[in-house]
């Protein structure tokens, strides 16, 4: 009679144990692709993105190009990739657009898609750089200062041509 209550106890201690760790794989995550796989890390560099995804067990993940696409786009990248447990790294390529602002892929399993969903990783609005026509900031300010330059020059030329000063102008 006295086992009883110390096995109930140890039994709800494991379980508060197993709460807190899933908790905290949760907490860890960056995105929750469904309850056996997660997305810890990520990182892009243009046309790639490089996710590290934790497994729970031995699955298949479907990766796709996601997000806003233009008018009369013709392609998207889409890949599968076997995972084994455990975490592991992998690359996905993201095609190029025109006038791009961001990258995004969408992350899914068999068990997700049956939940009817998945993760999507995105970079966000990427600002671009309003001087990138005159070659970035440094290019825009040095044409400035040539300019002003050059004008500089011109005006201390025709003060210096005329014998006696501008006397028409």
């Amino acid at each position: 009679m006295g086992v009883g209550p110390a096995v109930a106890q140890s039994n709800e201690t494991a379980n508060q144990t197993d709460g807190e760790q899933v908790a905290q794989a949760e907490e860890d995550a960056v995105r929750i692709i469904d309850n056996e796989t997660r997305v810890t890390d990520w990182s892009y560099e243009p046309g790639r993105f490089t996710l590290e995804i934790e497994a729970g067990e031995p699955t298949t993940i479907s990766i796709t190009e996601s997000g806003a696409f233009e008018e009369g786009a013709k392609s998207f990248n889409y890949g599968e990739r076997e995972l084994d447990e455990g975490t592991q790294t992998v690359t996905f390529m993201v095609s190029p657009r025109q006038g791009q602002k961001g990258a995004a892929v969408a992350i899914a399993t068999q068990k997700s898609l049956d939940a009817g969903g998945g993760a999507i990783v995105s970079t966000g609005m990427v600002e671009s750089n309003p001087f990138r026509h005159f070659g970035g900031e440094t290019g825009l300010f040095s044409g400035v200062l040539i300019s002003v330059g050059c004008a500089g020059i011109g005006a201390w030329y025709v003060v210096r041509s005329e014998e006696s000063g501008v006397v028409e102008a």
